[in-house]
């Protein structure tokens, strides 16, 4: 019996973004203490939310059961319903692990679309299934974007680094305990990305 893609290579033709998703993240199972070996039968459940008119909504939830035994191949069970057919979906997601050069043990979803089957950190919830970014043909929101843009966010974010507000006209001090040497490279790299910013939007315009 073929899982899912085994007939069909799933993949839409227009780009949208992660964003748009609900997704699965393997290192938050991982933080929560869901995900580590040896594990006979955890269950548990998982719910997306959204704000709408500043009102927080649940958007999607799952049940889940994980299997990690040893000599097994170890999965992540997803159970669940769409709200808008009633159709319940029950099937096993595939794990991996590999060993990182500092030691430990990170592990992996295997995406479950048949022809893909890839190793991946993140999955994304459609109407139906659970598949990888690849499989589902998404980029991230800063790829869409222009690159004067892209370069005009990496400063912005240094500024909120360093303890600043977002608005790099703001004066910002060296953040109580970091080295003064690291403080000038990231006011470096902020100015450097500034003025990328600035040259490539005239030349734009």
């Amino acid at each position: 019996m073929g899982g899912f893609g085994s007939g069909t290579w799933y993949r839409f033709s227009k780009k949208n973004t992660t964003e748009g998703y609900c997704s699965l993240d393997i290192n938050y199972l991982v933080k929560q203490g869901y995900l580590k070996s040896d594990i006979f039968n955890m269950g548990g459940s998982l719910k997306w939310w959204s704000t709408w008119m500043d009102e927080k909504q649940a958007r999607s939830s799952i049940s889940f059961n994980i299997k990690t035994l040893p000599n097994e191949a170890p999965y992540f069970q997803a159970i669940y319903s769409n709200t808008d057919t009633k159709e319940k979906f029950d099937y096993k997601i595939f794990l991996t692990t590999t060993q990182p050069n500092y030691g430990g043990k990170r592990w992996w979803f295997i995406c479950p679309i048949n022809r893909c089957r890839e190793r991946v950190r993140k999955l994304y919830l459609t109407a139906t299934y659970f598949a990888c970014r690849k499989c589902l043909n998404l980029t991230y929101n800063s790829q869409s974007e222009p690159i004067h843009s892209r370069m005009l966010s990496i400063a912005q974010k240094i500024h909120v680094k360093l303890g600043g507000s977002g608005c790099l006209g703001d004066e910002i001090c060296k953040p109580k305990g970091m080295h003064q040497k690291t403080f000038n490279r990231l006011i470096e790299k902020m100015e450097y990305y500034d003025q990328c910013s600035l040259i490539l939007a005239v030349k734009k315009f």
